[in-house]
């Protein structure tokens, strides 16, 4: 069997009985750019007039037919040796189209996770099951780097943007399922895994806060925000939404308070900093009462002074 890697760079390692010690040979230029493309399309036919538009893009006018036919023979003299024979990997219908043999066994990576993460997230949240649960795992775990790290063609791109879009799914859905089920710690590791890869996904950044407050790390909740702040400001120039900032300041707002945790219900509603007492006519409050009120007047001063400060 040959097995096809093509997260991180393109590579390719044979099985089975006959097969040379050859384990994880790269394959790169454009005999790597051939082989990834028609291994993606495995069991389909392409012309050469479409093998050259997809691996020369703007220049494929300028490719004549004796450039591809050494970039294909090239690749057959690489992969179509012992245990494999000249024409059973790639193959030529009666048109003269190119294309891997429908026949030959093949195995790809990207297909493993695709089976693996794909039938669990076309599923409604609630009815995911345990076996989802731990085929989700699997597949983030397969997902050890983006695709055809080592080729820039227009179509690997488009490749490698859809596989992101299948992990970051599939770690939403972890982080959600952690979530429900109290498994703060986890939730907390899906949701810095989405952000390590895309640091602008504000809503990440808020389930993230209320995760570190759920597990009893107000001041990483804090410090979140600050995270989120900085990149926005750096990579779009905008202030978070009012959603996240009032999540934000019920946060500061409950760390001076003293009844305990705030709720979910709270940080989505924060309530106002208590008024001071007016000097004339009102009962007169204790020293910590006026304490805890000046407090609560000093923090909402700061947090609303944070989020006012001018972009420098």
């Amino acid at each position: 069997m040959l097995r096809l890697h093509l997260f991180g760079a393109l590579s390719f390692s044979f099985e089975g009985p006959g097969a040379d010690v050859r384990s994880f040979l790269h394959v790169t230029g454009r005999p790597g750019s051939l082989l990834a493309f028609l291994a993606l399309a495995h069991g389909r036919y392409f012309s050469r007039g479409e093998l050259v538009s997809a691996l020369w893009g703007d220049q494929a006018e300028g490719v004549g037919s004796g450039t591809f036919n050494t970039v294909l023979w090239r690749l057959r003299k690489l992969m179509e040796c012992p245990p494999l024979v000249h024409g059973a990997l790639i193959t030529c219908d009666r048109h003269g189209a190119v294309g891997l043999d429908p026949q030959a066994r093949i195995a790809l990576d990207v297909d493993e996770f695709a089976r693996l993460v794909l039938p669990a997230l076309a599923k409604p949240l609630e009815h995911t099951t345990e076996d989802d649960v731990q085929a989700l795992r699997r597949g983030i775990e397969l997902y050890t780097a983006d695709i055809l790290t080592d080729l820039a063609d227009e179509w690997a791109l488009r490749e490698r943007e859809k596989h992101r879009r299948h992990r970051l799914n599939a770690l939403g859905r972890l982080m959600q399922i952690c979530t429900l089920g109290r498994d703060h710690a986890s939730a907390i590791r899906y949701a810095q895994a989405i952000l390590d890869q895309d640091a602008l996904r504000e809503d990440v950044h808020r389930d993230l806060m209320r995760l570190f407050l759920a597990s009893g790390q107000r001041a990483l909740a804090l410090r979140q925000f600050e995270q989120c702040r900085a990149a926005l400001k750096q990579e779009l120039a905008i202030q978070p939404m009012h959603e996240t900032i009032a999540l934000y300041q019920g946060i500061a707002d409950h760390a001076v308070r003293v009844e305990g945790p705030p709720t979910l219900e709270d940080l989505l509603a924060p309530r106002a900093a208590p008024a001071l007492p007016a000097l004339v006519g009102a009962a007169p409050l204790s020293a910590r009462e006026l304490v805890e009120c000046a407090r609560a007047h000093l923090a909402q001063a700061e947090a609303q002074l944070q989020l006012t400060l001018p972009f420098l």
